[in-house]
Order: C-alpha cells, then structure tokens, then sequence
C-alpha cells in the first residue's frame, strides 16, 4: 500500500508542472509516511491498529488518485503521463 501511495505521488509530481494550477494539490505527503513508520515500527500490531492504518492509507491513496483522475479528463488518451510512468 505504501509503494501505491509513493507511486502516484511520482505521478502528481511529474504532471503538476504541465497544468495551469499554480499550487500542487494535497497529498499529505510527510503524514502519510509518518502513519506507515508509526505502524511498521510496531512489528505486529493488533488487528483494530492494522485496519485503522489501512484504511488511512487507502484514503491516502484514494485522494491522489482522484486528482490524477482530475487532471485525465483535459488530455487525450496517452498524453497525460510521461513514458517512464507508463512502463
């Protein structure tokens, strides 16, 4: 889940700069990763703490996802990402 997460981040990063928005949008970037260091350091947390941290890392996720989204709708199909995303 956390790789997911990275990922598109990358994706908001490479796109950004080829929109008109002058402000990149929230990703919650640092809380998202000190959520996921919080849990993995735990070793094996109980399964209530496992959900929680999963479903806040699928919100996490999810938000990025939406604003990719977004942003797919104003280009053609193929134009949107660079071709090392692609891959």
């Amino acid at each position: 889940m956390n790789e997911a997460r990275k990922f598109s981040e990358q994706i908001i990063d490479a796109i950004h700069p080829r929109t008109v928005l002058k402000k990149k949008p929230r990703t919650y970037r640092e809380k998202a990763h000190k959520a996921y260091l919080a849990i993995v350091k735990q070793g094996r947390p109980a399964e209530k703490v496992r959900r929680r941290e999963i479903k806040q890392q699928l919100q996490y996720f999810c938000r990025n996802l939406n604003h990719i989204e977004r942003w797919g709708e104003y280009w053609p199909e193929g134009t949107l990402l660079p071709r090392w995303l692609l891959h």
